[in-house]
Formats: structure tokens, C-alpha cells, sequence
């Protein structure tokens, strides 16, 4: 591989950061940034640390100190997130919902297409060294991620799974090359979405990112509170639920205003609030 190839896979990989919640050991923090390092990806963001900087952090972080100068540290994981349109959470126990589950491998190559083929940015988010996500967090993500461990002795620590993250990445990155489909960008004004498994077409609008997605679901959620499909004292998995059917699919810009607009008038017919106006029917016709 010559130095463009690996100038060119070095910036795909910097669509794709990984996320470190609640980190206890600085230590872990200082692994995870060689193992980036040593696969070329370069973007670190920390939520809420217990501890940030540290000696640990310098010493285990030994070459990757450039990296270590650009770790941004957030208070929450939605800020970590909310500029992504792929998102993974890291999870190696069953839940109470079934969620889209995709081993490392196929995450990767999964990734790699968002990032390539839509220049999309893509998360990586690990918890707790102890507990791990909770359910919540994992509520965030679009996909979970698990690494097909020896089921006898499962044991990886988080710097451990980073690195093999990273690996993974960095071969699905290589695995193009190899394989002679140049790694193009697209013209943003020309999306592609798929639209079966073997068909694909141009898009013209760009694709909703996760903080947008963050305020799509309270306005879902408040406009079946208020035609009483949902109890909000009595949810059950509903909410849940709907955020695993929108996580299954990427909206685009234009089907988001199309959807939040829906929501908006429903709302006013149910409260009586809505009265049709001409520029309503013109508007009507625009979004059909």
C-alpha cells in the first residue's frame, strides 16, 4: 500500500469516533488511544469521565499523544452523538427488547459504507468498565454491536474491545481497496439510498442526524399522548418500541418535515385548533 492509499484510508476513518462513557480507569482511556492510533482512527470523545487528564492517561497513551490533544469531552452521550447518522452501542447481554444485533465484522463493513459511500459520521459508544450502557443509552444507538468472544471466557476489557473495533474498521476500510472499488466520494447534492438489497437510485436530500432523530421521538411521543394512544403514566415498551422502527431506517430532510408536520396537525385536529386555510391546501399539494 503507497502513502495516497493510506492517506485515503486514514481519512474515511476519521468519520467514525469512538465513545467512552463514565471511563473510571484513566488507563483505559490511554489504551484505547494507542489502539486507535495503531488503526488510524483518530477521534475520542469522552462522556463525563471520572477522572480527566491523568498521568495514566500519558504514559498508556504512549505515540498517540497528537490524539490525545483533540479528546473532546462532553456531559452527555446525546451531545456525543448528535451530529451521527450511525450509531452503534456496544452490549454483550440480551435485553428486554430485541434490538438489530450485528457482530463486529459486519458492523464494520456496515460503517464503512455509511462513511464511504454517504460521508455520513458513525459512533462507536462503549460504557462502564463495570456495568457497561445501560438500557437507555443502548435506546440511542441505531444497531448493537458484540464481539463473538469464546462463550467459556468472555472476558475483554474496554481497551481490549476498542482495539478490536478498530481493527475490524480498518479492514472493512482496506477490504475495498483490495477488492479495486475506489473510494470515491460522492457529490453531496447526490445521495445514494439503497432501495432494495440489489438496487440503488440518486437521492437529492440529505439524511437526518441523531440530534435531529432526538427531537423527532418527543414530538412523536407527545402527539400520541395527546389523541390518547399512548398513557404517559403507563408506556410500556411503546416508546421503545418506536425508537427501534425509526432506528431501522434513515429518514431524509424532507421526510422529516413531512412526518413532524404530520404529527403537528394531527395534534391541532385533535385538540380542535386547526381550521383550513388556503396556504394549508397549498402546502398540502407542495408535500405530495
Amino acid at each position: 500500500m503507497n502513502m495516497s492509499d493510506n492517506a485515503s484510508i486514514s481519512q474515511y476513518l476519521t468519520h467514525v469516533r469512538i465513545v467512552m462513557v463514565n471511563t473510571t480507569l484513566p488507563a483505559n482511556i490511554g489504551s484505547a488511544l494507542r489502539a486507535m492510533k495503531t488503526m488510524g482512527l483518530s477521534k475520542l470523545v469522552l462522556v463525563k469521565p471520572k477522572t480527566f487528564p491523568h498521568p495514566d492517561i500519558d504514559a498508556l497513551a504512549a505515540g498517540a499523544q497528537d490524539l490525545l490533544q483533540q479528546v473532546e469531552i462532553v456531559e452527555t452521550l446525546e451531545q456525543a452523538i448528535a451530529d451521527c447518522h450511525v450509531v452503534f452501542g456496544t452490549s454483550a447481554r440480551s435485553r428486554t427488547i430485541p434490538w438489530p444485533l450485528l457482530d463486529v465484522r459486519p458492523a464494520a463493513e456496515l460503517s464503512m459504507q455509511a462513511v464511504v459511500k454517504k460521508q455520513q459520521e458513525v459512533a462507536i459508544i462503549f460504557g462502564r468498565e463495570d456495568r457497561g450502557l445501560t438500557n437507555e443509552e443502548l435506546a440511542l444507538a441505531n444497531y448493537h454491536l458484540t464481539i463473538p468472544v469464546n462463550t467459556d471466557y468472555g472476558v475483554l476489557n474496554v481497551a481490549q474491545a476498542i482495539q478490536v473495533v478498530c481493527y475490524e474498521m480498518r479492514m472493512a476500510t482496506l477490504q475495498q481497496h483490495e477488492q479495486h472499488q475506489p473510494l470515491q466520494a460522492v457529490d453531496p447534492q447526490t445521495e445514494q439510498m439503497p432501495v432494495t438489497s440489489e438496487t440503488k437510485m440518486e437521492w437529492d436530500e440529505p439524511l437526518v442526524n441523531h440530534k435531529q432523530m432526538e427531537e423527532f421521538y418527543p414530538h412523536l411521543e407527545k402527539m400520541l399522548v395527546d389523541i390518547e394512544f399512548l398513557d404517559p403514566q403507563n408506556p410500556r415498551l411503546l416508546p421503545l418500541r418506536l425508537r427501534r422502527l425509526f432506528g431501522r431506517i434513515q429518514l431524509d430532510r424532507m421526510e422529516y418535515h413531512l412526518l413532524r408536520g404530520i404529527f403537528s396537525r394531527v395534534q391541532a385536529l385533535s385538540q380542535g385548533t386547526w381550521k383550513k386555510t388556503s396556504l394549508d391546501k397549498e402546502e398540502d399539494q407542495s408535500n405530495a
